[in-house]
């Protein structure tokens, strides 16, 4: 693959935005991978290389399938409509897995710090001033270091104004056109096959189709609490994420002891009952837990999402209870806070079809 755009081939490949062009897991704080998760830019010559050592996120906890707790299968998604794009001839842009069949799909995962110091960082070679502006408010960050610390990568940005966000999409969608069009197997811009991708925040109704609201189920789906494995050798990580002050030694402990126990727990976080090593000061992993059956992890909980609808959120945070992490409930924005977050949708388009 070269390293200059993942995309030059052509191919504007799902692969690139899920890592598959550069690592056969989810990028992670420590092995990012080679490109962005939601552009495909290339990482190459960034200063962003220097990232967290230890446990890799995607190892931290393991949700694991049970007949006897779930009530309904679980599995892998089945991904129906990525053939239904296909047949179209629609290309998935990095990081979206599609929702519907006439081409708009959504990020699998939140933006996460890693992403925006990424865009932050393109922005300050053409537009110092403009990507400073662009700096999470500090006073809005869970702990002081959320946003600067490598250990937090993987974690949702937060801390964001809705307007910075709207600028962030269209930084998304023109530096993706650019790549793509700069192919030499592109067509031109008056082609039938000329593709657009628009970049935005998704509206409150396209945000609930992502979490499967059509099921007519508080949270698309009847399993909520699966069995659940907590690594320790992830004691360190544990530590750090909950802000525990146990030394790292007696947390592993308490990992082996919970796990002998057997436990279930749900997979969205949200404030619930659980031992002091899983309770969490900040949102966290954008990929944790398994993904709902058209791919997306982390719809419910961990960072609640702006939506277009001016003041209104959706999903519900890490902070807050269950009630408000359900698909069809509401939260409030009012400025940057620590518990708000954001991923976008992608609209595919062939502008020059009738």
């Amino acid at each position: 693959m070269p390293t200059q755009f993942c995309l030059r081939s052509g191919l504007l490949a799902l692969a690139c935005a899920l890592a598959g062009c550069y690592t056969s897991q989810p990028p992670t704080s420590i092995l990012p991978g080679r490109y962005s998760a939601t552009t495909a830019l290339p990482f190459a010559g960034s200063r962003l290389t220097h990232l967290a050592v230890g446990v890799q996120d995607h190892l931290v906890i393991r949700f694991k399938p049970s007949a006897k707790v779930c009530t309904e299968p679980y599995g892998s998604p089945s991904f129906p409509l990525r053939s239904a794009w296909r047949k179209s001839g629609l290309i998935q842009p990095p990081g979206i897995v599609p929702i519907t069949e006439n081409g708009l799909g959504i990020d699998e995962a939140e933006v996460s710090n890693l992403e925006w110091k990424f865009f932050q960082e393109q922005l300050s070679r053409s537009s110092p001033a403009v990507a400073a502006s662009m700096q999470p408010l500090a006073s809005a960050l869970p702990t002081t270091d959320y946003y600067t610390n490598p250990f937090y990568n993987r974690f949702p940005v937060v801390g964001i104004s809705y307007e910075q966000v709207v600028a962030f999409c269209k930084w998304r969608s023109k530096v993706v056109m650019q790549a793509y069009n700069s192919s030499p197997t592109a067509p031109d811009t008056l082609s039938a096959n000329y593709i657009r991708f628009t970049y935005r925040l998704p509206t409150e109704a396209e945000w609930e189709s992502a979490g499967l609201v059509e099921r007519g189920q508080p949270f698309g789906t009847k399993c909520t609490d699966l069995p659940v494995e907590v690594n320790p050798k992830a004691a360190t990580y544990l530590q750090l994420r909950s802000g525990t002050s146990k030394s790292a030694a007696q947390v592993e402990e308490d990992i082996k002891t919970y796990n002998r126990s057997k436990p279930t727990r749900s997979w969205i976080n949200y404030r619930q009952t659980e031992p002091y090593f899983l309770q969490m000061r900040t949102p966290g992993y954008v990929w944790q837990g398994p993904p709902n059956d058209l791919a997306t992890y982390q719809l419910l909980g961990n960072a609640a999402e702006l939506v277009q609808e001016p003041g209104l959120t959706k999903g519900g945070s890490y902070h807050d209870p269950l009630e408000a992490c359900t698909l069809k409930a509401r939260g409030h924005y009012t400025g940057p806070a620590p518990t708000i977050g954001f991923r976008c949708v992608c609209q595919v388009s062939f502008p020059n079809r009738r």
